[in-house]
């Protein structure tokens, strides 16, 4: 470096130590500046508010020994122009009526944390503030159980905006406390165990209610003095009622909120969405209802979304099931003309086709839509297509594994941005899974983290990835070859395989698989009918579940009128099937929601108390039968406790699956009589495997109280 210019560095440095130095030498023991403004002060040692140094303008007062406050105990601030203060995790029991006094340049105020500090001498010093430019007010984690009525009767008036009351334990609160903050802006109400609000008496000025993590169990009433056409909150904007307990919304919920735009009702356990509850909310534009039902949403009315103003909803891990018998694909979006953003991430969407284009046909503003972990395994005709002006499209974690002609999938689809279908079963893609004006006018696709099978099928897609200009997210370490063995985890990028290795496709080779297809099901037939027994048997008894629905013998599910879909009973000795294969395809796969003891059961209850509990809660009861399940008494007690609530309730209560034959030492007469009555289905694995899989989803969807369908 030359001379010069080392010393311009020098001098450049040197300047930059001065303007934005931290002065230890002006801080007090026990304190610590940040920057020219920022003054922390913490330590037990410490027992009062020392002296600061000049340019201080915030002061945080953190974890020490103060436990008064007298009249002159904030004397050392008064030279500065402090405009925050924070007490946290004090002492603090008493503050003189007049500590405040000279804080005149206040906007900040933090008491968080103290919990010996009784709400009464904090309301007093407040209220004999001086007129000040006091914004903000923050009372959090202080273990307050109530207000004075007269909190902020005496409050001096000035422009405080932010009213911020947090982890306390109020139960009730009445709004009429807040009545002489003219100026209030947003209230947070958060975290304090709230079950009644009255908002009478609330500020019509307010425009931000938090009211989250409360034990509410219904929606305010916004309407002033029950009066319809009156709005006690006429400029509200912003709704928070998350994490509440409120377990139904009436039709009249929402009335008296003209100008609410945000409302988020994430969490709480509603069962049900009635029809236009947000209709009333004239400029409702986003609406937020993730996680939502206990324990499960059982029900989308007819109309239930109709907002024309609506442009953003969020409904996220509700694991609800869009079949037909619990939404109308025709009318849930209908009357939301004007969504842009969508997310149903988590649940579970239809494959049908038609049901897919009647929900998703009237959204052709959609901007955004997001469609992941949503069980989809195809991806729709005609759909997509309709939505002109949709940017992103997210189907990652589905279990999509090929499509057809691209073109009428996402032809037409111009403004199109970011394509997501990673981490589902793609194995291959070839010219035809997306159309070429696509390909160009993308901005990203993302398809990593899938199966792909490196070999000539997927030779196309592997030389277009190394031209191409479009660009593939993720790419390259996230595209790696799934098969064959031999190639598992290799990168896509380093798949190299001649094209003399695909040779043109030889007509006889036509002919030879022809035979030897004839072949193989001549052998398979003689072989299904000779070992096959068991999977013929349960094709029958499927036949005949499907048959029986056909003919309207069957009645709508009653599944979800319980918490759980079916109770478990297994012996230990066969724990790792029901928990690794069992488990995984029941729950995982299919949907169904099991009670299994080892992980469900009230740790400190006994087990024939949690045995009892839980049946109440299941629709239906699995007996997992092997011979070890045979040897053992206790199993022997669970059939009987078993059978007492199937002579309840019907045969179809009960599925009996067989791992295994059971031999004629371990028969019992309480088990013999349980398999002659109760059709069990045998556990198949290779050929018969599906069948099986089939078989035991049937069974357990099939309702209750209808006459048998077959005798295994």
């Amino acid at each position: 470096m030359r001379p010069k210019d080392l010393a311009i560095w020098l001098w450049l440095k040197f300047y930059l130590m001065l303007e934005y130095r931290t002065d230890i030498a002006d801080c007090a023991n026990d304190c610590q500046c940040l920057g020219k403004h920022v003054v922390i002060c913490s330590g037990r040692d410490l027992n009062y508010i020392p002296r600061m140094p000049n340019g201080t303008q915030v002061v945080v007062i953190n974890g020490t020994n103060l436990s008064h406050i007298q009249e002159n105990g904030l004397v050392n601030l008064t030279d500065h122009v402090i405009k925050k203060i924070e007490f946290e995790n004090n002492l603090i029991t008493f503050i003189h009526p007049n500590a405040f006094n000279k804080m005149v340049y206040l906007k900040s105020l933090y008491v968080r944390f103290e919990t010996r500090l009784n709400v009464n001498i904090l309301k007093v010093a407040i209220g004999n503030m001086p007129k000040t430019h006091l914004k903000f007010l923050h009372f959090r984690y202080n273990e307050w159980t109530s207000f004075p009525q007269d909190m902020f009767t005496h409050f001096p008036k000035n422009s405080l905006k932010t009213l911020w009351m947090e982890g306390n334990t109020l139960y009730s609160i009445n709004c009429s406390i807040f009545a002489h903050l003219k100026n209030l802006k947003k209230l947070y109400l958060p975290g304090n165990s709230i079950s009644r609000i009255y908002i009478n008496g609330i500020p019509k000025t307010i425009m931000e209610i938090y009211l989250n993590n409360n034990l509410l169990h219904r929606v305010p009433n916004w309407c002033e003095d029950h009066h319809i056409l009156s709005s006690a909150l006429p400029d509200l904007r912003v709704i928070e009622l998350s994490s509440n307990s409120i377990t139904d919304i009436g039709k009249n919920a929402f009335l008296c909120l003209p100008r609410v735009e945000v409302l988020n009702l994430d969490g709480i356990n509603i069962g049900k969405i009635r029809s236009n509850i947000f209709a009333s909310m004239k400029m409702l534009k986003t609406l937020k209802l993730s996680n939502i039902g206990s324990p499960l949403l059982k029900k989308i009315e007819d109309y239930a979304f109709n907002s024309s103003s609506l442009t953003s909803l969020t409904m996220e891990h509700t694991n609800f099931h869009f079949n037909k018998d619990r939404f109308n694909p025709l009318t849930i979006f209908a009357s939301s003309p004007n969504l842009e953003y969508l997310s149903l991430t988590n649940n579970y969407l239809s494959n049908d086709e038609t049901i897919f284009w009647k929900m998703f046909s009237p959204l052709v503003k959609l901007k955004k839509l997001i469609l992941s972990s949503a069980s989809l395994s195809i991806l729709p005709r005609y759909v997509f297509t309709n939505l002109k002006y949709l940017k992103e499209l997210s189907l990652a974690a589905n279990k999509i594994r090929s499509w057809g002609d691209g073109t009428v999938i996402f032809q037409n689809m111009t403004s199109l941005k970011k394509l997501d279908l990673s981490n589902n079963l793609i194995k291959t893609v070839n010219k035809t899974s997306f159309p070429i004006n696509l390909l160009h006018s993308i901005g990203g696709i993302d398809l990593s983290n899938n199966p792909f099978t490196c070999d000539c099928d997927l030779l196309w897609f592997s030389d277009f990835l190394k031209s191409t200009s479009t660009k593939f997210l993720r790419y390259p370490l996230s595209y790696r070859c799934n098969q064959p063995s031999e190639m598992v985890g290799t990168l896509l990028i380093r798949f190299v395989e001649s094209k003399k290795t695909c040779p043109p496709w030889n007509p006889l080779f036509t002919m030879a698989i022809c035979i030897a297809c004839f072949g193989i099901i001549l052998v398979t037939l003689i072989v299904l009918g000779m070992k096959c027994q068991t999977n013929i048997k349960n094709y029958i008894y499927l036949w005949r579940v499907q048959s029986s629905r056909k003919k309207g013998y069957i009645s709508l599910p009653e599944a979800a009128d319980y918490q759980y879909h079916a109770f478990v009973v297994y012996c230990d000795a066969d724990r790792s099937w029901v928990h690794e294969t069992f488990l995984g395809r029941m729950e995982q796969e299919e949907g169904v929601k099991l009670c299994i003891h080892h992980r469900d059961f009230d740790v400190g209850e006994s087990i024939t108390e949690n045995i009892d509990k839980y049946l109440e809660r299941s629709w239906k009861v699995v007996i997992i039968i092997s011979n070890e399940f045979a040897k053992s008494e206790w199993c022997q007690w669970e059939v009987d406790v078993v059978q007492e609530r199937r002579r309840r309730h019907g045969r179809d209560v009960v599925l009996v699956i067989m791992l295994e034959s059971i031999d004629s030492k371990h028969m019992t007469r309480r088990l013999r009589t349980l398999l002659e009555s109760a059709n069990p289905i045998m556990y198949q694995t290779g050929l018969g495997e599906v069948l099986f899989w089939k078989a035991v989803t049937e069974s357990l969807r099939k309702p209750l109280g209808d006459p048998p369908t077959s005798q295994l």
